[in-house]
């Protein structure tokens, strides 16, 4: 009946004088199935009782309800999430519910009379780009660990291009819709991999759609808000992530040979990729990697492991070019390590690169490496502390090129007569009787509500939703307990919540400064969850990872209020276009997630997962600390030798990691990239030293000593065109492949 729908839909945006008849016609076919089913004996199902009633409802609703509007659409989407939690945590998520879900967004879409930017093809167009995206993030997130969303705004240009006048503010709702999506789907990425690779007996009855579904979507929902209230903090802060993007949208009136230059990539990446799926399924054989990709022809490359030689793909081997040449090499001096581990202490065996992962000391490299990481991070945050003479050079100094906000203000104190009167209106603006009355405003006339603060959000909300995010959470995995074999401690939501609220905000000044996601506050309840309240692997995974997206979502919203700020979109519009990423991240981007986990599984070549290999090791470090037993030493290395003497030996590996990290670190290269290349298959970081080359050769063109403009402006053109070029491969290699997984996912419903 889904696909169905989908038909239906296109007919009915085109026809609108037929669409209520039209749309009568869909929901009673609904309703008919609906009965059907009863009548073959599912009449006491919840679900389909819940359906049929929806299916009425719509009936009704298509044949004499004026058009909707945004507050109907408000109303809808909260009643819409309800309906879909409750029929994940009870257990009654079927197809029926699917029909009806599919039938009310129908609804919506079809009788809306959407305004500019939020137009209908401006969200079409976001959906479409969107599944791109968020495949694209979590196929690298799987496959690198180093997740590069290349492309959105261009795709989004290119599409809206063609479907009419290109426009600036309906790109910024395409890559909002489009990002959002992909950073929502990224945070909760680690769980499900983790809980494959480590606790095996536990996975198969756990990671079901309907458990990815409520844990992306719970933490999306209620972290988007979680730093609203905070955004004038960040506004004078020079996000080097979002103004780049927000110039490129402005300046992309694209030219018919630009647009060229990326469907070209497109269409070279797609050829070769769509012609590798169709002989893999023609031979029976995986063609992922050369040498083995030889195996029709020379029998004896077989031999050679699949995760040994050099990755067949245009959109790995593009990523490298995106990277940098330097960090590339990192990253292949880190598989180069993991190659010899494999020759010298592996005997060369041809082993599965899951085996091979679990060396430890391949681990404790990693977390040696990590370790400066960290360590690093810390210090620099002391060298950021400035002197009382720096201090008053920064402040006396003129801004140069730069903007008025990007200025410092330094506020004039108070007089000691004032602050009686300041702290009285404290006391009224966070009193329990201004919250009530606000919220009775808010629910009455959201619009007006936010026009009479300014469009500031009260703080009162952030603390809301952290608080239902505890209340639900305590509910789900601690009262009803839906999914097999996890419980979560009730203690760890109220002591982790307020902490993922601290670090969503260091995070988000963090990549208000540099550009860079780089949180660590949640990550400490890891600690007391082990080795205090002794929480189970599944739990702490899956908690952390809901921290992970909670904060996620909070800083989703903020980067794309910043890019709206920038391109002239409304914040409003803005918290729309993200929210409905976030849907799309929660259905769309959980059903990727769980047909790779279907049919590839998590920990192999294919998919090593390295960024879930790495924390599942910690954690699984601190359960063994507090059995009293040091990481590592579960395994028996070397027989009959003494435990003492293997654990020194594998510290010795975690010193050798820390001191490598630390010379990384200091010669100006990027110690994370080390622990990726430790943690990747080395015909990945193979495959982008062909990216990596590419940027070498134009960044020695652009580092000759030639003030000849034209020279400049040549190299410059040439960079331009290489950029497009890969961008169009890597989404290229992304398309084909989410048409690929979402066909095996359409055979895997209908089989």
């Amino acid at each position: 009946m889904s696909g169905l729908y989908a038909l239906e839909a296109g007919a009915l945006i085109q026809d609108h004088k037929s669409t209520r008849m039209s749309l009568a016609g869909l929901f009673g076919a609904g309703l008919f199935y609906a009965i059907v089913v009863m009548i073959e004996g599912r009449w006491s199902d919840p679900s389909v009782i819940l359906a049929a009633i929806t299916e009425i409802c719509l009936l009704v609703a298509a044949l004499i309800r004026p058009p909707v509007t945004k507050r109907d659409v408000g109303i809808a989407i909260l009643g819409l999430t309800l309906y879909i939690y409750l029929s994940v945590a009870l257990g009654i998520l079927t197809e029926l519910t699917v029909m009806a879900i599919g039938g009310i967004v129908i609804y919506l879409l079809v009788m809306i009379q959407p305004k500019f930017p939020l137009t209908k093809r401006a969200i079409s167009t976001g959906i479409g780009v969107g599944i791109v995206m968020t495949f694209l993030g979590i196929y690298l997130a799987l496959k690198i660990g180093v997740v590069y969303f290349v492309g959105a705004e261009m795709l989004g240009a290119i599409i809206l291009g063609v479907r009419g006048k290109y426009t600036k503010e309906e790109n910024t709702i395409v890559v909002a819709i489009a990002n959002g999506s992909s950073m929502i789907s990224m945070g909760v990425l680690i769980t499900f991999p983790a809980i494959e690779i480590f606790a095996p007996d536990v996975a198969p009855a756990l990671i079901t759609y309907p458990f990815i579904v409520f844990v992306t979507g719970v933490s999306a929902i209620f972290g988007l808000l979680l730093l609203a209230p905070m955004r004038n903090r960040f506004e004078s802060q020079p996000w080097p992530q979002v103004k780049p993007q927000a110039e490129c949208i402005i300046s992309m009136g694209l030219d018919d040979e630009a647009k060229k230059e990326v469907v070209t990539g497109l269409a070279i990446s797609g050829t070769w990729v769509g012609a590798t799926r169709a002989a893999e399924m023609a031979t029976g054989t995986t063609l992922a990697s050369f040498p083995r990709l030889l195996r029709p022809i020379i029998p004896s490359a077989g031999a050679v492991p699949d995760w040994i030689g050099m990755s067949n793909s245009p959109l790995v081997a593009a990523i490298g070019f995106f990277m940098g040449w330097k960090r590339v090499l990192t990253l292949v001096l880190g598989s180069v390590i993991s190659l010899l581990i494999w020759v010298v202490l592996e005997g060369a065996q041809p082993v599965s690169y899951g085996v091979h992962l679990h060396r430890p000391e391949i681990l404790y490299l990693a977390l040696g490496v990590f370790a400066t990481i960290v360590t690093n991070d810390v210090l620099s945050r002391e060298d950021d502390k400035l002197s009382v003479q720096e201090f008053q050079a920064l402040v006396n100094q003129q801004a140069v090129g730069g903007e008025p906000s990007e200025g410092i203000v330094i506020d004039t104190p108070h007089k000691a007569s004032e602050v009686p009167n300041l702290m009285k209106l404290r006391k009224e603006l966070f009193s329990m009787e201004s919250i009530k009355s606000e919220i009775r405003f808010l629910i009455e006339d959201p619009r007006e509500f936010m026009r009479a603060r300014g469009g500031i959000v009260p703080p009162w909300v952030a603390l809301l939703s952290i608080s239902l995010f505890t209340i639900v959470g305590i509910v789900v995995f601690f009262i009803i307990r839906p999914f097999t074999g996890l419980e979560i401690h009730w203690s760890l939501f109220v002591l982790g919540a307020p902490l993922a609220l601290a670090s969503a905000y260091f995070t988000a000044k963090s990549i208000s400064e540099t550009g860079m996601l780089a949180g660590y506050v949640s990550d400490l309840v890891a600690i007391p969850a082990i080795l205090f309240f002794r929480a189970t692997f599944q739990a702490v995974t899956t908690f952390m990872s809901m921290l992970g997206a909670l904060q996620d979502a909070a800083v989703a919203l903020l980067v794309h209020l910043k890019l709206g700020q920038l391109t002239g979109v409304r914040g409003r519009d803005i918290f729309k276009a993200v929210f409905l990423g976030a849907m799309l991240g929660t259905f769309v981007g959980s059903l990727m997630t769980y047909m790779i986990y279907r049919t590839y599984h998590f920990g192999t070549t294919e998919f090593p997962a390295p960024a879930a290999q790495l924390f599942g090791f910690l954690v699984i470090s601190l359960q063994g600390l507090g059995n009293l037993v040091l990481p590592g030493m579960d395994q028996e290395l070397f027989p009959g030798v003494s435990p003492v003497i293997q654990f020194l030996y594998l510290l010795v590996f975690g010193i050798v990691g820390y001191l490598l990290g630390r010379e990384l670190h200091r010669r100006g290269l990027s110690p994370m990239s080390l622990v990726v290349g430790l943690l990747i298959p080395p015909a990945t970081s193979a495959a982008m030293l062909l990216g990596g080359l590419i940027d070498y050769r134009l960044k020695k063109e652009e580092g000759y000593e030639n003030t000849v403009p034209e020279r400049i402006d040549t190299i410059e053109m040439k960079r331009n065109r290489t950029s497009r070029i890969l961008s169009g491969m890597v989404a290229g290699e992304a398309i084909v492949t989410v048409i690929w997984v979402l066909w095996s996912a359409t055979l895997f419903i209908l089989g």
